[in-house]
């Protein structure tokens, strides 16, 4: 078997001046080691230092991600300690990454009653993702004024500073895509399957924070089909297409089968984001039930165009060019990103189209490192690196345009209640610009405030174990704010169902239930449907909260022994 390797391969891998048998190159490289290390620990700190300032100074965060961090707590703090408490609705990286900050709450306990576990996780990631970029800009040939350029547009962007502390799995999808991308580049120069199976390797990791990575795993398993068909001898395609693609597939499909599985031993179900009474299509569908059936406005067209384009307005452009120049002029690394994440802004927009999500601004994100990868690959990595040929302008241009006019318009775009997602866009317009916003009006900077409350009026009653039953899908707010984590009985413990059925004969004193206008689906109310209105028999209303917008969100009630307990 011939073995072909690329001109490229050969320049990346032969050292071009030796000493003694040691490459010249190697001070070069170790000090580029260093100055990686150097960004990520500066970008972590920066990125977790905002975090820090708008969730502890200005009560700014995204509940999705707080939830998370109750999930990784619920994992080790719990009456009932298991991994599986993690949840099975939401990808779970996000929150296994979370677990060892939560544990360190004990010695500052705002990483768990601020969540700020959370947004150290994304931090970290995010930081991995700008470094990624760096390793993606080197292995192309980026001066190094143009790779600091690039990496300055990336990581400074106020999108990407935004979500690398928002605690959301945004920042982890974007290291695992950009991951991908510098790795199936690799393989594209050099044939070699280490550079493939790391490529697999990474999207499998995405798919730990993004389901969407099923598509963008189909989209360059396609590619890599493609391209290892053109290149295999007449009699050996078969063979030399199917094996480059279970390379890449593998690993995914391996993730795939386990997370699966896994759900359906434990939760009693195969795909709980799609069937579980929690997952986003139950709460899409109960949000245009709630309004009467009637079709959402963010489901428009002009609505969508304006979320992407608010994104990255040369999204379409940049993709339109790379197509047009790998197809042309048979430059087909420059398909690469457009492969791997344009499915995945496709998907995005079906899925707010449609509804099967609620579209939010940061659903487009991958718009940003979209870019910002065709970009970088308009350089050849066997190019002289202060050469300008024709696709070397094109990224220049890009990097121009998306750094000099692409970031005013999304700063602008994400700071309008039209686009932007109000708990962290619209929340950090009202920090910016705090006269255009009436206090009544700021229900996203009051979010878990009562919860607070709650929490510390149960820790006063020095409850023992299992005393208070609650369904966390809504209250993980009380729980993470508790000094008491084991009072609560929760639908991860394993004795739920029976507390639940008798509460009564379990030593429950505390029931608290959601509202039924906000969230029907609360394990307490679904079983018992009156509890809400008359307290079903087994409760004495003792408080009412409201929430963060106003309306009540939570009563509390004492447990009492039903005296019809037919009639519960």
């Amino acid at each position: 078997m011939t073995i072909r390797v690329e001109p490229a391969t050969l320049a990346r891998q032969v050292p071009v001046d030796t000493v003694g048998g040691v490459s010249a190159e190697a001070p070069r490289h170790k000090t580029s080691r260093w100055w990686g290390v150097a960004l990520y620990v500066a970008l972590s700190a920066f990125y977790f230092g905002v975090g820090a300032l708008l969730v502890l100074r200005y009560n700014l965060f995204d509940p999705d991600a707080a939830s998370r961090v109750a999930n990784a707590g619920l994992t080790f703090m719990s009456r009932y300690p298991h991994l599986s408490a993690i949840g099975f609705v939401w990808n779970p990286m996000p929150s296994f990454v979370e677990i060892p900050f939560v544990w360190m709450s004990q010695w500052w306990p705002p990483l768990k009653t601020r969540a700020l576990a959370g947004t150290l996780q994304s931090s970290l990631f995010m930081s991995g993702a700008v470094l990624m970029l760096r390793g993606l800009a080197m292995d192309r040939g980026l001066s190094r004024g143009w790779r600091w350029f690039a990496l300055a547009g990336f990581a400074l962007h106020p999108i990407i500073v935004i979500y690398a502390q928002s605690g959301l799995s945004e920042a982890a999808a974007i290291f695992s895509l950009i991951w991908a991308i510098r790795y199936l580049l690799r393989w594209m120069d050099s044939g070699l399957p280490k550079d493939l199976t790391w490529t697999g390797i990474a999207l499998a990791v995405g798919y730990l924070s993004r389901y969407e990575f099923v598509i963008a795993t189909a989209g360059a398993a396609v590619l890599v089909g493609v391209i290892s068909l053109t290149r295999a001898p007449i009699g050996q395609r078969l063979t030399s297409t199917a094996i480059p693609i279970l390379v890449l597939v593998m690993p995914i499909a391996v993730m795939f089968v386990v997370w699966a599985v896994a759900g359906w031993v434990l939760a009693d179900e195969l795909f709980a984001q799609l069937s579980s009474r929690y997952g986003n299509a139950a709460q899409v569908a109960n949000s245009v039930a709630a309004q009467g059936g009637l079709r959402p406005s963010f489901t428009a067209w002009p609505v969508i165009a304006g979320r992407l384009f608010g994104m990255q307005p040369f999204v379409v452009i940049a993709s339109a060019i790379a197509v047009a120049v790998g197809l042309i002029r048979k430059r087909f690394d420059l398909l690469v990103p457009v492969i791997v994440i344009g499915p995945i802004l496709v998907f995005a927009a079906y899925g707010q189209r449609s509804p099967t999500t609620f579209g939010f601004f940061r659903f487009y994100i991958t718009a940003i490192p979209l870019v910002a990868c065709i970009a970088v690959a308009c350089w050849k990595p066997s190019d002289d690196s202060h050469s300008f040929d024709r696709s070397r302008r094109v990224g220049i241009v890009l990097l121009c345009a998306s750094a000099f006019l692409a970031i005013p318009i999304t700063t602008a775009a994400m700071l309008d209640r039209r686009i932007g997602d109000p708990q962290l866009q619209v929340g950090l317009s009202s920090v910016l610009f705090p006269e255009r916003f009436h206090t009544s009006d700021s229900w996203y900077r009051r979010i878990n405030i009562n919860e607070r409350e709650i929490a510390r009026f149960l820790d006063e009653q020095h409850l023992g174990p299992g005393s208070v039953l609650m369904d966390t899908a809504n209250t993980w707010g009380v729980w993470l704010q508790s000094n008491n984590a084991k009072q609560f009985v929760l639908t991860s413990d394993y004795d739920f169902t029976i507390a639940l059925n008798r509460p009564w004969e379990r030593g429950v004193k505390y029931i608290i239930v959601s509202s039924p206008h906000n969230y029907n689906a609360d394990a307490v109310g679904i079983r018992y449907p009156k509890i809400w209105e008359t307290g079903a028999g087994i409760g004495i209303p003792l408080l009412s909260v409201s929430g963060a917008d106003g309306p009540e969100a939570y009563r509390i009630y004492q447990v009492v022994k039903p005296a019809d307990r037919a009639q519960p």
